[in-house]
């Protein structure tokens, strides 16, 4: 395991503090039992884009969990979450043209509201996955952790496509075993697996090229833009290495993207200290360049003004081939195959 890394900085939205507010306030509790004696003052409730350190964010659920007697509060807050409480990101992925387009800008601002953890979409099979990774040993409430965001993911999901949670078809796998407090919510919860490898959702790929009920494509690249400008300044504070490398990640006029040795010298750095300051993140530039090409794949043949060959240079494989196995890697699928089905879903 990494070591622990920024427990002490801001990085999650004070919004979930929010919403864990609302869990206790109609288990009893107000806004003042509950931040009694925590490191957290109660004004950031009323900053806009305010944020908290993964420590106070802890030490409140902590604190919800014994007030509240429940130590099931990250089932209630999963249930609980709406695209909404994500700021931008969550109107940019409303408005997405797809679901897989959603996926795929979830993951690509995910440390942006979850630094400690990284997020992968993936086919298997027939099956689209979404991974969640801790970057490090977490030292308390772990099954919390894992069960606010990928609960929170699936209601999300199942919120822009306009369906309740129960028709939505996931399954959400953990890797412990099934915990006391869980048939108290099985019946508002998707089906639950126990006891797993990993730690994820996992639904019939073909969800993936639903269109959400709100989509806007004009919305949601004003959404996006948003993001990119949030990224950019989390990046600017020293926040995460990561975030500052996906902002420069940005396509050349002619083609490809710059390379890890140019980004590193933008940055005032040696490629090897941006390297190892990555791996610290639990990440790598590859990764990150891969994560980005996919995302910029999809939409340019999406768009279809491009012959795949175009696509291939503009990504920056010299070799079509080359794009081909990677893009089938992303998605399943071949370039052709992938816009084959784009065009009849259309």
């Amino acid at each position: 395991m990494k070591a622990l890394i920024g427990l002490d900085k801001p990085s999650i939205p004070a919004s979930y503090l929010q919403l864990l507010l609302e869990v206790v306030n109609d288990r009893g509790h107000n806004q003042a039992t509950l931040l009694a004696g925590l490191p957290i003052a109660p004004t950031v409730l009323e900053q806009t884009n305010a944020r908290i350190s993964p420590l106070q964010w802890s030490a409140a659920v902590y604190r919800a969990m014994t007030l509240c007697d429940d130590e099931g509060l990250g089932y209630e807050c999963g249930l609980r979450m709406r695209p909404t409480v994500n700021g931008f990101l969550g109107y940019a992925i409303m408005s997405c043209s797809s679901m897989r387009e959603a996926l795929e800008l979830t993951a690509r601002y995910f440390e942006s509201r979850q630094r400690n953890f990284t997020m992968e979409l993936f086919i298997e099979g027939s099956n689209a996955i979404v991974r969640l990774r801790e970057k490090h040993e977490i030292p308390a409430l772990r099954s919390f952790f894992y069960e606010h965001i990928l609960i929170g993911m699936a209601r999300g999901a199942a919120a822009i496509l306009g369906k309740p949670l129960s028709a939505f078809e996931v399954d959400v796998c953990f890797d412990w075993r099934k915990p006391p407090y869980h048939d108290a919510y099985r019946d508002r919860l998707p089906p639950v697996v126990f006891s797993q490898n990993a730690n994820l959702l996992r639904f019939p790929a073909a969800l993936l090229d639903l269109q959400p009920v709100m989509a806007d494509p004009q919305a949601s690249k004003q959404a996006i833009e948003l993001c990119e400008r949030e990224l950019a300044q989390l990046g600017s504070a020293g926040d995460s290495i990561g975030l500052r490398v996906c902002a420069k990640l940005v396509q050349a006029p002619n083609g490809g993207y710059p390379s890890l040795e140019t980004i590193a010298h933008e940055m005032h750095m040696t490629s090897r200290t941006v390297a190892r300051k990555l791996s610290d993140e639990g990440t790598s530039f590859q990764q990150l360049l891969d994560e980005t090409r996919r995302r910029d794949a999809c939409a340019m043949i999406e768009e279809g003004t491009l012959q795949l060959q175009d696509v291939a240079t503009r990504l920056g494989y010299l070799n079509p081939a080359n794009f081909t196995r990677a893009f089938r890697r992303w998605t399943g699928q071949t370039p052709s195959e992938w816009r084959s089905d784009r065009g009849q879903h259309a």
